[in-house]
């Protein structure tokens, strides 16, 4: 008798184990917030949230404050704006010569001040450009480069000494 009921439970633990599973679905327990889907893509927004810690273990990930799915960063492109053209002395009390390569487009130059006052500017230009600064206070300026065909701008810092 013994002998069957061991076989009896073993076979109703092993039916169990193989009928039962689970499924875990991602959740988020907020204060307020939703959801929305369309087609492929899904979005979860929660309010009021202000702790961010994440947690992982055994492959799982339980994140609190902001939501992280799966995403894959594939590559940066980390492109220097205007790497050739040089901007010379710097510091400077008269002239600052800036050296465009006739390899660009035509360029627009400004020169503003710490406040964002537009100081001087200089359109259309290429090639070697001086610009006098004689006349401005010292202090530091920002020398800003527009290239308006391909929509690329860079500002260099421009000190002028006495």
């Amino acid at each position: 008798m013994n002998k069957k009921l061991f076989i009896l439970f073993s076979g109703m633990l092993f039916c169990g184990s193989v009928v039962f599973s689970q499924t875990i679905q991602n959740s988020v327990i907020s204060s307020t917030g939703g959801s929305s889907s369309t087609g492929n893509v899904k979005m979860d927004y929660t309010l009021g949230e202000i702790v961010i810690e994440t947690f992982s273990a055994g492959g799982n990930t339980l994140t609190q404050g902001f939501h992280q799915t799966n995403l894959t960063l594939v590559a940066i492109e980390n492109v220097e704006l205007f790497a050739e053209i040089n901007i010379y002395p710097n510091p400077t009390s008269e002239l600052v010569n800036i050296d465009i390569p006739q390899s660009y487009n035509l360029l627009d130059i400004n020169i503003y001040d710490v406040t964002g006052k537009l100081i001087s500017s200089r359109y259309e230009v290429n090639g070697m450009v001086s610009l006098d600064v004689q006349s401005l206070a010292s202090g530091t300026y920002y020398l800003q480069i527009i290239d308006n065909i391909d929509k690329k701008i860079k500002t260099f810092k421009l000190v002028k000494n006495q």
